[in-house]
């Protein structure tokens, strides 16, 4: 992956972000736009961004204030680190510690600053999830990100796409994976209806196993929809949803089949 891509990727999750971690927003902000000009900088305002909501889950969990409001101190708190999965402590401890060079002049690049935006941003994603209060009140199974890919699926799909869709989102829950395809029809030539379909996607399986979901919930609604336009093939396309109409979606099968080959 270029680091151009790396970065469109980093900063679709930080928009995600933005409302739901507004107290923190300017600092993820800052950190993304110094990430190529000055990765030092990147590093330390991902690091006070770690810190400030390390403050703000602890008032949460612990329903008090922090002895000493240090990144240090906090998760050296065996109570407040017991209500934390171990995959999300491991990262905040990746954080702090690479965190800690930019403040102290140490060598960093841009991979380094990278890196630690990558777990910054699954610490962040996984704080939204479970502990953001405006989707208290929303049902488990209501999505509550998603990603416009309709752009990038008309760059590798040109000719295959049905007419009429006018967007195609990428959207999870807590818990699920769904396709949300949203189709435009113009009545009496002044009408126009539009109709969204959310597609379950829990029955696309990855590798051998069908037990091992290839979108996984657990995954960043950014990263999953990188993934269903990268990995997606046209069989996979044709076979999972109705995105190609019947005439295309027969051809590429024909071809296929017969040639155990997708057509050019």
């Amino acid at each position: 992956m270029s680091q151009d891509q790396e970065y469109v990727i980093l900063a679709n999750r930080v928009a995600a972000l933005e409302q739901r971690v507004a107290e923190m927003a300017g600092y993820l902000r800052s950190a993304l736009g110094y990430l190529s000009t000055d990765p030092q900088s990147s590093l330390t305002k991902s690091r006070v961004t770690l810190e400030k909501l390390l403050i703000i889950l602890f008032r949460q969990t612990m329903q008090s204030e922090p002895r000493r409001p240090m990144i240090g101190d906090m998760l050296a708190d065996k109570g407040f680190v017991a209500m934390i999965p171990r995959r999300i402590i491991a990262r905040m401890n990746a954080v702090r510690e690479m965190s800690n060079l930019g403040p102290h002049g140490g060598d960093v690049d841009l991979t380094d600053a990278v890196r630690v935006m990558r777990d910054l941003l699954d610490v962040l994603e996984w704080y939204a999830i479970n502990y953001d209060p405006s989707t208290g009140a929303v049902g488990a199974q209501e999505p509550r990100d998603s990603v416009e890919i309709l752009p990038r699926l008309k760059e590798k799909y040109p000719t295959y796409l049905r007419p009429g869709i006018t967007s195609v989102k990428f959207a999870q829950s807590k818990d699920r994976c769904y396709l949300e395809t949203t189709t435009a029809d113009l009545i009496a030539s002044y009408l126009h209806n539009e109709t969204t379909r959310r597609e379950d996607l829990a029955f696309i399986g990855s590798g051998s196993s069908s037990d091992e979901l290839l979108f996984d919930p657990m995954r960043s609604v950014v990263e999953n929809a990188h993934k269903f336009v990268s990995e997606m093939d046209e069989i996979s396309i044709i076979n999972c949803t109705d995105l190609f109409p019947p005439d295309i979606a027969a051809k590429i099968d024909e071809v296929f089949r017969a040639n155990e080959r997708l057509p050019k």
